[in-house]
């Protein structure tokens, strides 16, 4: 998920006899045969995960393994002596971005092309090359990244939305027929979010197909609410974050959404927040923890337990020197393998966020491996309005404003009081994504967030520039981007929903 401009105006794809136009632009990417099998695999596994998980997820990486060897130049050179998996050096997202040309095993993909693509906020969803959809991350940890995601990848995802978000019961399909879904997220850009779901909205072209619009997190909170109000949604797709802030408008009355279904990913979310919104909106709340790298890692059951899909994704858990840590342990990163997408190929990829197998089974039966993960968790910050009202500004429309005006993704904004944020920006070094003038990038960002502020009805705040560079979490090693006033100790996160509609990482 994730957010900067407004949305764009979404067309139609209908071509309706009332005259309206059909786009030009090439069709979402979609193998009606990838998915059938997709859907079908997912399903068997869910009934019989014992007998069906292990040689899905063995075929699947013998495969994977067999593709990169030969077709990728990148992972050929690394591969060495290798003779399992295990045997591979963990790979970076620096180190792939840096050998792009080389990494994929379509020899037709290239940098120059994807940034062409994703330089065109028109292409959005557009099939690349004729098959494929790329989506970028915003660099949370780091470099921004590319990744290109193939028939098969896009078939898993969608497949394990079907029936692993949503549950056992339901049957597989483009998220659900004739229901109206809103999307809350990042909309300036080619994020992972925003691209998948107007993949969805292009494609769902019968009229008994969900309808599905998309707001931007930008949007003042009130306009937001009154927005969503008009749509009366049955399923709200957002971030933590966001949730909350709407649950506080329902709660006081100003709001009166009845929902279904509540999606949620892209933040930390507490166990605590999720009984809340579930009280709040008097529905099921769905979770799902993931990355633009592998856009459905684990999925949360009815008790609030994620449950990693081992069948489609491999995550080892690494301490600090990169060797495993036994299980009930929390790890200092993890290394991904993602077996859905063989056409850019995730080995080993090093993620940061920090993950713990749980030892005893769940209570909800599933045999799917139960995790928790720690991962981004900024704050929502409240500042002073006219009339004695608040302005409450949601984390990632922050954090958007400060990329798009100052061009960087390591900074911190903090509230030091009321009426006072501070922003840190880290410096340019060697082998680092800082800015190499600190004071022109935070003239710019200043005054695009006082821009911001008036928009949403704040007062009177003032913006210094900090003199320390950005500190990252101690726990969780992420860096959070905002943290807002700390009226006492905050409650521990219980899991991360990284990458459902995952802004742009993550």
């Amino acid at each position: 998920m994730g957010a900067r401009h407004p949305p764009r105006s979404l067309r139609s794809l209908r071509g309706r006899a009332a005259g309206r136009r059909v786009s030009t632009h090439p069709a979402p990417p979609f193998d009606a045969w990838a998915w059938l099998q997709a859907c079908n695999e997912t399903a068997l596994a869910n009934l019989d995960p014992r007998a069906w998980v292990a040689p899905l997820r063995e075929r699947r990486l013998a495969a994977l393994l067999n593709v990169a060897q030969r077709d990728s130049p990148l992972y050929r050179r690394r591969w060495g002596g290798a003779r399992t998996l295990a045997d591979l050096e963990p790979v970076s997202k620096t180190e792939l971005m840096q050998g792009f040309d080389d990494w994929a095993t379509d020899r037709a993909i290239t940098r120059e092309g994807a940034e062409a693509l994703l330089a065109d906020p028109a292409s959005l969803s557009d099939a690349w090359l004729g098959r494929y959809l790329v989506w970028s991350s915003s660099g949370t940890s780091g470099e921004p990244g590319i990744f290109v995601q193939d028939a098969a990848s896009l078939a898993a995802y969608d497949a394990i939305d079907s029936l692993r978000l949503r549950g056992p019961v339901h049957a597989p399909g483009l998220w659900g027929m004739g229901r109206t879904f809103a999307y809350v997220g990042a909309t300036g850009g080619h994020f992972a979010g925003v691209a998948s779901v107007e993949r969805l909205r292009r494609l769902a072209w019968a009229p008994w197909a969900p309808r599905v619009q998309v707001l931007s997190v930008q949007t003042p909170l009130p306009a937001l609410a009154a927005a969503l109000q008009a749509m009366s949604p049955q399923v709200l797709v957002t971030y933590p974050s966001c949730a909350v802030a709407l649950a506080a408008l329902q709660q006081a009355g100003d709001l009166h959404l009845r929902l279904d279904e509540l999606w949620l990913g892209g933040e930390q979310l507490s166990a605590a927040q999720r009984q809340q919104l579930g009280q709040t909106f008097a529905c099921p709340v769905r979770n799902n923890y993931g990355a633009s790298e592998c856009y459905s890692i684990a999925c949360a059951c009815a008790l609030g337990r994620l449950h990693l899909n081992d069948d489609w994704v491999l995550l080892e858990t690494l301490d600090r020197q990169g060797r495993p840590v036994a299980p009930g342990e929390t790890a200092h990163t993890v290394a991904l393998t993602n077996l859905a997408n063989r056409t850019q190929p995730l080995l080993r990829y090093v993620l940061t966020d920090r993950v713990r197998y749980l030892t005893h089974p769940c209570a909800c039966g599933s045999h799917f491996p139960a995790i928790e993960v720690q991962g981004r968790a900024d704050d929502t910050l409240v500042l002073p309005a006219a009339g004695g009202r608040k302005a409450v500004l949601l984390p990632l429309a922050l954090e958007s404003v400060i990329e798009e005006a100052g061009g960087v993704t390591q900074f911190q904004l903090l509230q030091l009081s009321a009426k006072s944020l501070e922003l840190r920006l880290a410096p340019a070094a060697p082998g680092t994504p800082g800015v190499a003038d600190p004071a022109a990038a935070h003239a710019r960002c200043a005054a695009a967030l006082d821009a911001f502020l008036r928009a949403h009805g704040a007062q009177g705040v003032h913006i210094t520039r900090g003199r320390q560079a950005p500190c990252r979490d101690a726990r969780s090693g992420k860096l959070r981007r905002v943290i807002g006033l700390q009226d006492g100790p905050s409650e521990p996160p219980q899991q991360t929903a990284a990458g459902h509609r995952a802004r742009r990482s993550t």
